[in-house]
């Protein structure tokens, strides 16, 4: 008797369940634990220099400059909490519902430091700063959704069956 996959079309490879051989989640089980754990670093980075009353500044500067390395480093951080909860896709398309919880993530991450922030002698909180760690992380967490939707529809278009010429 052959062995087939199980009932459904269900197939298990690399701890993702597919259907029908598609991947369910990208990245795999270990690149989500990879992105966990640089995210994890990342925010215990945060804390630490948010920790400093004087942080340390670039040589250069312009105006806007420290609103521009919030939206970096918290554009980082939304992208591994993207990749930590898993790109998934439903019906062909990629899901809204873990972008979502990665801007959550971060965003709730941004209010905890601006919280922690007004505890350190010498520094502020600032809602600018927030308004700038929720925009960097959207913006970076929309950016790999849509390289993944895009990679999805590339794929779909190789993928499809060339018709019978008459």
């Amino acid at each position: 008797m052959e062995k087939g996959p199980p009932s459904g079309g269900l197939r298990f490879n690399g701890g993702n369940v597919s259907v029908e051989g598609e991947p369910r989640v990208w990245p795999g089980t270990l690149g989500r634990v990879l992105a966990l754990v640089g995210l994890l670093a990342g925010m215990v980075g945060v804390f630490f220099l948010s920790e400093e009353s004087e942080p340390p500044q670039p040589p250069f500067s312009f105006p806007g400059l420290d609103k521009l390395e919030h939206a970096l480093v918290f554009g980082l951080l939304g992208v591994l909490a993207y990749l930590a909860l898993g790109v998934r896709r439903r019906g062909g398309r990629p899901d809204f519902r873990p972008m979502l919880a990665a801007v959550l993530v971060v965003a709730l991450y941004a209010v905890f430091d601006e919280l922690h922030q007004s505890f350190v002698p010498g520094r502020n909180p600032s809602f600018y700063d927030g308004l700038a760690d929720l925009g960097g992380a959207a913006l970076a967490i929309t950016l790999v959704w849509k390289l993944f939707k895009r990679a999805l529809r590339r794929r779909g278009a190789s993928e499809k069956p060339e018709r019978p010429r008459a």
